[in-house]
């Protein structure tokens, strides 16, 4: 999964807010970002984006179901997001989702700390595997990886 932000990478039981620390929105990672533009990880289609644009969620082509979450407690940063696509659009690795305002996200969120999350890995059997640490740069540096069963395994009681 390449990143969807540029900025230092955050483990997502660091992130301060329980429902991404505890994983209860899905598995992966968190960036504290330090440029604005938010892209596409995969190939994929728009399937949620907030109002106000702190959120968007994408389905890749393989059927994982994303959500980039810009800042916590975020949903109140008046003009810090400018929306780029549409639920609906077809998107492709690499692009422009959403335009951030850095300094309205850290003055108006909690923290400007944006997880990245796969909401489905329990559905398709997968897991998270961490790879990044430190520095990465939007669509180009992998943040995590997801790992399958190995071939003939089971998930949830369906071959994989």
């Amino acid at each position: 999964m390449p990143a969807p932000v540029t900025g230092r990478v955050v483990p997502l039981d660091q992130v301060p807010d329980p429902v991404f620390a505890e994983r209860m929105v899905g598995d992966g990672a968190a960036l504290l970002p330090e440029a604005g533009e938010v892209v596409a990880p995969l190939a994929g289609t728009v399937t949620a984006l907030f109002p106000t644009g702190h959120a968007v969620g994408l389905r890749t082509d393989d059927g994982l179901e994303l959500l980039i979450h810009l800042g916590i407690d975020s949903a109140h940063a008046e003009g810090a997001f400018e929306p780029l696509v549409q639920v609906g659009d077809r998107v492709a690795a690499g692009q422009r989702l959403i335009r951030t305002d850095l300094q309205r996200l850290a003055a108006a969120a909690r923290a400007p700390v944006s997880p990245v999350l796969v909401t489905n890995l329990e559905e398709l059997g997968g897991r998270i595997e961490a790879v990044a640490q430190g520095f990465v740069w939007a669509g180009r540096d992998v943040l995590f990886r997801v790992v399958w069963p190995a071939a003939g395994a089971e998930a949830n009681g369906k071959p994989r």
